[in-house]
């Protein structure tokens, strides 16, 4: 194994920890993704509100919505925000 390829594999390494237990915050890794496309419909503005569902406070992606969430932190495969956006059913996709 050269020099470089040694020094490369050291830095993932190291970075590893960093990587998988970062912490995601709301504020700063969620909310500005879901600004540029969901807040017109899921905003701060209620006459515009949708669904009676408010993506732009943590508060509001993460509620208990009866039967579903729109964000289930750390479970994409149960947040309804993930199966609306993936969807093929032009009735139920969200841009």
């Amino acid at each position: 194994m050269n020099r470089s390829s040694v020094i490369l594999l050291f830095a993932l390494i190291a970075s590893t920890p960093v990587l998988v237990f970062a912490k995601v915050d709301f504020t700063r890794d969620v909310r500005p993704i879901l600004s540029e496309t969901c807040f017109q419909c899921h905003g701060p503005d209620k006459k515009k509100r949708k669904a009676d569902l408010r993506l732009d406070i943590e508060e509001g992606a993460y509620a208990d919505l009866g039967d579903y969430q729109a964000i289930v932190p750390g479970k994409p495969n149960e947040s309804e925000l993930i199966a609306r956006i993936t969807t093929k059913d032009v009735d139920d996709h969200m841009p």
